[in-house]
């Protein structure tokens, strides 16, 4: 694999991955509940003269050319706390009140820019922001690439686990690191780690577990790549189904899910209703009770008047958009199967 290679100081998985992709390369794995790969982290760094090629006046102003967000991203104040080796740093909060990135400063201008998860959802146009990145010369550090299947119905933690065990992952004969978490049947999901944290990792995790729903079935597949020995080029952001399959061979056959993001989006919202529910249940579900005993018709108003305030469950506060609408529309199923 040309990620493993030792003759050259760029990575490109590009002419590896083509010759392994082709309509055949899903050998037969059902990808209709596999997404597409999505941007899930991103720390990339500019030259002490970005703000002056991208014609910007301020940090903030560089931050809306590069990645499009306009106001669902807002920058914090400056402060001298350091970060990833920067003296200076600021937060970045989306639109939602969540923290989804930071910046570090160098006195002469030079920047790190990290955006987590939650601030590349609101990232539209990639092949945008690849271009401003290569204007201003900007280089990646890290980029990690998400692949999820949403009803593990083409890959699980075990499917993983399996084929690290019979050598799947190995490069030049020797197998990688691997360490394997299992939450011994609580619910809470197992996570598998393969690779090294710092060069190349593979993080296969039952995020629908995660989430709050024992239940669920959604697995998520992260690689994350790392500049610390080989350069990550900027097209990866424009090609990252190339880069996730140049990884790992095996991993080229889930590269043409067809789920949306709007179906991802769906799926942690059901899986966390179904946990908010159940949270309600075992901590007010007595109350309840007694408060509709007492009042009858009138429940429902007391409880509006005393219990409700305004604002999100925590479990909720990292979506956008209308997420009342959204747990409507994903839940309603949900609930009718689960009283039936």
């Amino acid at each position: 694999m040309m990620f493993e290679s030792q003759q050259s100081a760029d990575f490109s998985a590009l002419d590896a991955c083509r010759s392994s992709m082709g309509p055949n390369s899903n050998t037969g794995q059902k990808l209709d509940t596999v997404t597409a790969p999505i941007v899930d982290f991103l720390t990339v760094v500019l030259p002490e003269k970005a703000l002056k090629i991208a014609k910007c006046g301020n940090y903030h102003e560089l931050l809306e050319s590069i990645f499009g967000t306009h106001d669902e991203i807002k920058l914090g104040p400056i402060m001298e706390r350091p970060f990833n080796f920067y003296p200076l740093s600021a937060t970045m909060v989306d639109s939602t009140g969540s923290i989804c990135g930071k910046i570090g400063l160098q006195d002469n201008g030079s920047m790190c820019i990290s955006l987590s998860g939650q601030g590349t959802q609101h990232v539209k146009k990639w092949n945008k922001t690849y271009v401003q990145l290569e204007e201003l010369g900007a280089k990646i550090t890290r980029l990690d690439i998400a692949v999820d299947d949403l009803a593990g119905s083409a890959f699980n933690v075990q499917t993983f686990l399996a084929w690290q065990q019979s050598g799947e992952f190995n490069s030049q004969g020797r197998p990688p690191s691997a360490q394997f978490v299992d939450d011994l049947g609580s619910g809470k999901g197992c996570t598998l780690y393969i690779g090294q944290k710092g060069y190349k990792q593979l993080c296969i995790y039952e995020k629908g577990k995660q989430l709050g729903d024992p239940e669920s079935t959604h697995v998520r597949t992260e690689l994350r790549l790392y500049a610390k020995h080989r350069e990550i080029p900027l097209d990866a952001l424009i090609n990252l189904g190339e880069y996730f399959a140049g990884a790992y061979d095996i991993l080229a056959r889930f590269v043409q899910g067809e789920a949306t993001q709007g179906d991802y989006k769906e799926r942690c919202v059901e899986a966390s209703g179904i946990a908010m529910f159940r949270f309600a249940k075992n901590q007010l579900g007595t109350t309840y009770s007694l408060l509709r005993k007492a009042f009858g018709e009138h429940c429902m108003d007391i409880m509006d008047l005393t219990i409700a305030r305004e604002g999100r469950p925590g479990r909720f506060k990292k979506f956008h958009g209308d997420l009342p609408l959204l747990i409507q529309t994903t839940l309603t199923d949900k609930l009718g199967e689960s009283h039936n």
